[in-house]
């Protein structure tokens, strides 16, 4: 926790029908606070704000593909191997620094959970939304967008176009035929 003097900044939630509002209150710092604060985890905090976002439907299949991927590819499949040991193997050896900023990391997840809440309250459609229906709903909106293109090419581009050329070949009809020397 950050102290300023005698006092620190506690963040109350309070959630209502309208969505999720945040209200910033000094509290007094008390001895059973300062007691918590000194004593450190003896495990690493978990990051709930990545589950999270792991969690959404379309992040979760996009994750998948790439591993199934990564991992299926004659080309990358050692090199994805020694990187994802390589990278358990660092977060092992981060752990005693882990425990130490606890207490960061943890109030950072907070906040990130506090905006997930918001996003999620405002947008909850790609929260809930399959990979597939996001697939035909993007194939449907490109099927419309294309025949209004193709709509407004025919009749502000091809059909005045079109008019210009019938009107330039009837003007410029021939006024007799051009003779042409034949081979002997």
């Amino acid at each position: 926790m950050a102290v300023s003097g005698d006092r620190d900044l506690a963040l109350v939630l309070i959630t209502c029908h309208f969505g999720l509002h945040f209200i910033i209150a000094p509290l007094p710092l008390t001895s059973t606070m300062t007691t918590e604060t000194e004593t450190a985890p003896t495990a690493a905090p978990e990051f709930t704000s990545f589950y999270r976002v792991a969690a959404i439907p379309l992040v979760s299949s996009s994750l998948g593909t790439i591993h199934s991927t990564l991992s299926s590819n004659a080309y990358t499949k050692s090199p994805y191997s020694a990187a994802t040991g390589l990278a358990h193997s660092a977060w092992g050896y981060t752990e005693p620094i882990q425990v130490r900023l606890a207490p960061l990391t943890t109030r950072a997840d907070g906040f990130a959970n506090a905006g997930l809440d918001v996003v999620e309250s405002r947008y909850p459609y790609p929260f809930k939304a399959k990979p597939e229906e996001i697939s035909t709903y993007v194939w449907e909106r490109r099927e419309s967008a294309l025949n209004a293109a193709n709509k407004t090419i025919d009749e502000k581009v091809k059909t005045p176009a079109y008019g210009v050329v019938q009107g330039i070949d009837q003007v410029r009809q021939p006024q007799s035929p051009i003779p042409y020397p034949r081979a002997n």
